[in-house]
C-alpha cells in the first residue's frame, strides 16, 4: 500500500528555497484593490527580477475598515535577499507612494528558515 510522503527536515529538497521573508502592512479597506495593483508593479515586480528569488505570495484579509497584507517571498539565501533589500535584510523596503496607502511603514520584516516541504 502506498504511503504519503512524511514531512521532516531531511525531506527538504536541495533545490527548494532556504529562506522566507515576511512583510506585513495595513491599508484602509477602500484602498485595498488599488494597493494590490500598486504592489504588483513595484514590490512584486522587483522581487521577481532579483536573482535568487523563488517566488512571492501576497495575502490579504479584511478586518473592519482595514485590509491587512502579508507578503511572503522565498529566497535561495540571505545573500540573495541583499539584492532586493540592501545590506540590512531585516529592514523593510518601501517605495515612493507606500505612505499614501499604508497606515504605518513598519520598519522591519521577519525571516524564517524553510525547514522542509510536503
Amino acid at each position: 500500500m502506498p504511503t504519503s510522503k512524511q514531512f521532516s527536515a531531511e525531506s527538504q529538497d536541495a533545490d527548494q528555497p532556504k529562506i522566507a521573508r515576511v512583510w506585513h502592512g495595513v491599508t484602509p479597506r477602500v484602498k485595498r484593490e488599488e494597493f494590490i495593483r500598486y504592489v504588483g508593479v513595484t514590490g512584486m515586480k522587483d522581487l521577481r527580477s532579483t536573482k535568487g528569488n523563488r517566488g512571492a505570495y501576497l495575502f490579504t484579509r479584511d478586518v473592519g475598515d482595514n485590509t491587512e497584507f502579508l507578503l511572503i517571498s522565498l529566497w535561495d539565501s540571505a545573500e540573495s535577499i541583499k539584492g532586493f533589500a540592501g545590506t540590512d535584510i531585516k529592514q523593510a523596503r518601501y517605495y515612493k507612494k507606500d505612505s499614501e496607502y499604508l497606515a504605518e511603514l513598519e520598519p522591519s520584516v521577519t525571516h524564517f528558515e524553510v525547514a522542509g516541504n510536503v
